[in-house]
């Protein structure tokens, strides 16, 4: 739990960070004349998968998707809608979220973000600020924020969640990408690559990601992402001017990966709740002395919150 607490402040740091930084940058570029917040009406989809795995559930396919389309709101604000979708460990999680921003594409972008998300077992909410600091080939990212997670027969988590980006083009048409996450105390890290093919008549993009996280998970996945609606652009120039990431699909991918059954209470390491389970919506009891285990089986056919009957 120490750990735990630890990565979050880190995380809350570096946002904090960014965004202060992202503000005093604004201010050296005032007199620069920047350009719009959104260079027109824009989007993209994204499709993808490949394998995950976590300590006591076996294997599994990894399937995720997501568009997402970005509006001007004058020279100076941005208006976003996102859809998004993650199918791994038996479960499915669909949902959405909307982000409302200002940017200057020289050098910041900063925002608040909102959504909602549903699986078999539970729903969530979630809420919290966004920002991004551009320097040359460089980007910050970061957001973060409040997370509700309300189980089917269970008591509702408040939960808190950040996550932190480093990327670095290393040409304007390839994009290396580091960065950690915590999501209702389960913490993970991933590395990832974007490159946009030129020269094909189409603004395709190839995507690769590695992530690791707490119970021994891991997974690995591939994808494209095809742009759309606005004029022919480098990759750093899309993410700049274009449509910012679309953030209800890294937080779902991180729930589906372990944050679920973390904030249920169910970790595989200790077989119970943070208190042995029972009142608070944890799994009763433990492995050893007869009780309910957790992550005892297929999720498909535990009760909510991953629990055995």
């Amino acid at each position: 739990m120490k750990k735990m607490r630890i990565s979050s402040i880190l995380l809350s740091g570096t946002m904090a960070a960014a965004m202060f930084g992202a503000a005093a940058t604004a201010a050296d570029f005032e007199d620069a004349g920047p350009l719009p917040a959104v260079s027109g009406v824009n989007g993209k989809i994204e499709l993808g998968g490949g394998w995950a795995d976590i300590e006591e559930l076996d294997d599994d396919a990894l399937f995720y998707g997501g568009a997402a389309l970005s509006f001007p709101v004058g020279d100076t604000f941005g208006l976003q809608f996102d859809v998004s979708a993650v199918d791994v460990f038996n479960d499915t999680l669909v949902g959405g979220n909307v982000h409302f921003f200002t940017r200057d594409p020289d050098s910041y972008l900063l925002g608040i973000v909102a959504g909602a998300g549903f699986a078999d077992d539970a729903d969530l909410y979630f809420v919290g600020p966004e920002a991004e600091l551009y320097l040359g080939n460089f980007s910050i990212e970061a957001w973060g924020g409040y997370l509700n997670l309300d189980f089917d027969g269970a008591p509702s988590e408040d939960e808190f969640f950040a996550q932190v980006d480093l990327g670095l083009y290393a040409t304007d048409d390839l994009r290396f990408t580091v960065g950690a996450s915590s999501v209702a105390d389960f913490e993970s890290a991933h590395a990832r690559v974007e490159w946009q093919i030129g020269d094909i008549g189409l603004p395709l993009s190839l995507t690769a990601d590695a992530e690791i996280g707490e119970d021994d998970f891991m997974a690995f996945t591939a994808g494209i992402k095809i742009y759309f609606g606005a004029e022919d652009k480098s990759l750093i120039r899309r993410h700049r001017e274009d449509d910012p990431p679309i953030r209800a699909l890294s937080l779902f991918t991180a729930l589906g990966n372990g944050a679920f059954l973390k904030a249920a209470g169910c970790d595989p390491e200790f077989g119970g709740g943070d208190d042995g389970g029972g009142d608070d919506g944890g799994c009763a009891g433990g492995g050893d002395d007869g009780g309910v285990d957790c992550l005892d089986g297929d999720p498909e056919d535990l009760a909510p919150p991953y629990c055995i009957d």
